[in-house]
């Protein structure tokens, strides 16, 4: 049974590496360099060709090289009855916490501001921004973690997810009929959500209404969730004071969008949580061992509902 690295324009060495301590003597093979095709039964992937995966007739699972599966979900030749999994690691949902967490004090500590007034030689002090509500748009894994820092930095936190959830000192809520209450009296709206059909461009004018007047959008979810023209005019009509965006439609983001040069947006580069390589290489075999002794697989997500 081999394991396939299908990552194009990823650098791969370093998984490899991480992959052959743990089992010198794995049989592991980069694409293009796949060889022969029926020995394939294990592949990691993250942005594959579409179409590709279907070219191995012995497959058994698709592991996807990060929290989210929206990109095997794309293809549209995706073979049918193949077990996808996704990674779970705690490093990935502690630089979350940090990273939403980071972004929300930066505004109310206004420290971008300052930092203006300082290339202008400015002496203008103010007081910290008001507003000590969030609400989390996806209660998964890593939402549940953002929202238990966020509580422990005496935030006031609310969320909303497609499903149930019950957390401890933050005020939930599910299903779409409660979307508008999630969000109404929210200062910082952060998004988290897995990008599903239900969840593709929910970021929209509709949800921008719901909104309290200047609420502040932060975007770690994807890209797909967020419906560029209307953040565009949500923040020309002051509906919303501003924006963090970490991931987008197309990336890397084009030097010509819009997005760059708009002062009242700021992006990060899809780093807002990065893969820790032996931490990954470590779940994939095990998942692996589990694959080839018929056991139950870790993070198996559920087709139908693409998480």
């Amino acid at each position: 049974m081999t394991l396939l690295i299908l990552m194009p324009g990823k650098e791969n060495s370093e998984l490899l590496k991480a992959l052959k301590t743990l089992n010198p003597n794995l049989d592991i093979r980069i694409w293009p360099e796949v060889g022969d095709v029926n020995d394939i039964s294990f592949a990691i992937v993250w942005n594959h060709p579409k179409g590709e995966l279907k070219n191995y007739p012995n497959l058994k699972v698709i592991a996807s090289f990060g929290a989210g599966v929206d990109h095997i979900f794309k293809d549209p030749d995706l073979p049918k009855n193949i077990a996808i999994t996704k990674l779970v690691d705690d490093s990935l949902s502690g630089q979350m916490c940090e990273y939403v967490a980071g972004v929300i004090l930066n505004q109310r500590l206004r420290l971008t501001e300052y930092r203006e007034y300082q290339a202008a030689s400015v002496w203008a002090p103010k007081a910290f921004k008001s507003g000590n509500n969030v609400s989390l748009l996806g209660l998964g894994h890593i939402g549940k973690e953002v929202a238990e820092y966020l509580v422990q930095l005496n935030f006031k936190v609310s969320g909303w997810s497609q499903s149930k959830k019950d957390i401890k000192n933050v005020t939930t809520f599910y299903g779409q009929s409660a979307l508008k209450q999630a969000v109404h009296d929210a200062d910082y709206i952060v998004c988290l959500l897995p990008l599903t059909p239900k969840t593709e461009n929910i970021l929209n004018k509709s949800l921008f209404s719901m909104a309290k007047k200047g609420a502040y959008l932060i975007n770690a979810g994807r890209g797909g969730q967020l419906n560029e023209d209307d953040l565009l005019d949500a923040l020309s009509e002051e509906k919303l004071s501003g924006a963090c965006l970490d991931v987008f439609k197309v990336e890397p983001l084009p030097k010509e969008h819009p997005f760059w040069c708009h002062p009242k947006i700021y992006i990060t580069p899809h780093s807002a949580s990065m893969t820790n390589i032996k931490k990954a290489a470590s779940q994939f075999y095990d998942n692996y061992l589990n694959m080839k002794n018929g056991e139950t697989l870790f993070h198996q997500i559920d087709p139908d509902r693409e998480y």
